[in-house]
């Protein structure tokens, strides 16, 4: 619940200071299939509170829409991550629309494991 993860990220930044980066994340486009305007309202009222309680980013992992993203980076006043997946924007589309940082997850790593069992395959059958 949003009241709780604003306590949250209050007491890290209470406990750690200014110097620290408090990346605050919601999973709210990890929970649905329907990323509709209500959902960036959503977003966009959990990253004003991240802000307010002192966060230092705001991470939206499977926000993907550029007319989405440009929307909450003109709301938050936060920089926003987003996460690399298949089928996702180009890095050029999200840093046009206003993308700050983005994480690549476990994807690197997925694909690394699956060529490695393709070459041991290839090789061991």
């Amino acid at each position: 619940p949003l009241k709780e993860q604003v306590k949250r990220i209050e007491a890290i930044r209470l406990a750690v200071g200014e110097a620290f980066f408090i990346n605050a994340r919601t999973d709210l486009y990890l929970k649905t299939q329907n990323y509709d305007s209500a959902l960036v309202d959503q977003a966009i009222d959990r990253g004003r509170a991240f802000a307010d309680a002192g966060a230092s980013g705001f991470f939206v992992p499977r926000l993907s829409d550029p007319r989405q993203i440009e929307r909450i980076v003109r709301e938050v006043p936060l920089p926003l991550n987003v996460i690399a997946f298949p089928g996702a924007p180009t890095k050029s589309e999200w840093a046009s629309a206003g993308v700050a940082r983005i994480s690549h997850g476990p994807f690197p790593h997925k694909l690394a494991m699956q060529a490695l069992k393709e070459a041991a395959e290839a090789i061991y059958g």
